[in-house]
Parts: C-alpha cells; structure tokens; sequence
C-alpha cells in the first residue's frame, strides 16, 4: 500500500501538514500486507507554490504515484472530489500527529 502523507520537512518524525495542497513536501509511506512500513521517501510537492489549484494538482501527483490513501490536516473541495473520483481514501488528521502516529492510526482503522 501506497499511503501520501502532507508533510513540511517529510519523514516519519514530521508532523501532517494541516494544508494538503500547499504542503511543503509529501512523505510517501509504503506498507506490506501486515501492516509494516517498508520504505519512506520524502519527494517536493509540484503544486506547493502553484498560484491556483494546487489541491488539484497535488490530487493529481497522488493520483500520477499510484497513491492507496492521502493523509493530510485538511483538504479543500476540489483536491477532495479528484481523490474521490479516483478511488483514494483521503483522512484527515487533528494538528500536532507525526507522519508516523498517523500511519498507524490509519492502519489500525482508528482515524
């Protein structure tokens, strides 16, 4: 699994970055099928200082990296509807949870 988290510096120490489209960097998070992180990359959001529609387009890096799930503070309408639209799971998180209390969070189906 494929798992896109919104980060500022990236990592699994980071916090989730409360602005999805406008987040700094994406960590990208894989987990095997028992629920183990096997690898973490830190990779630059494309959308992060688009003047317009960064939602979109940071739905649509997601989307392009073959994104199972996206995990932010928040997302806005439109990044929304695009996961949506492509079948992503999209969670919100409370402010001030590391990249790696959210993934397990998520994991264990408590978000």
């Amino acid at each position: 699994m494929h798992i896109v988290v919104a980060t500022t510096r990236g990592g699994l120490d980071d916090f989730v970055s409360q602005h999805f489209g406008r987040a700094q960097t994406f960590t990208v998070v894989d987990v095997d099928e028992s629920g183990n992180i096997t690898d973490v990359r830190v990779v630059p959001n494309p959308a992060h200082s688009a003047p317009r529609a960064a939602g979109i387009q940071a739905a649509q890096f997601c989307i392009d990296n073959g994104a199972n799930a996206v995990i932010a503070g928040t997302f806005g309408p439109n990044a929304s509807q695009v996961l949506q639209t492509a079948g992503i799971k999209f969670i919100s998180v409370p402010p001030m949870m590391t990249v790696e209390q959210a993934i397990k969070t998520f994991l264990h189906e408590e978000l």
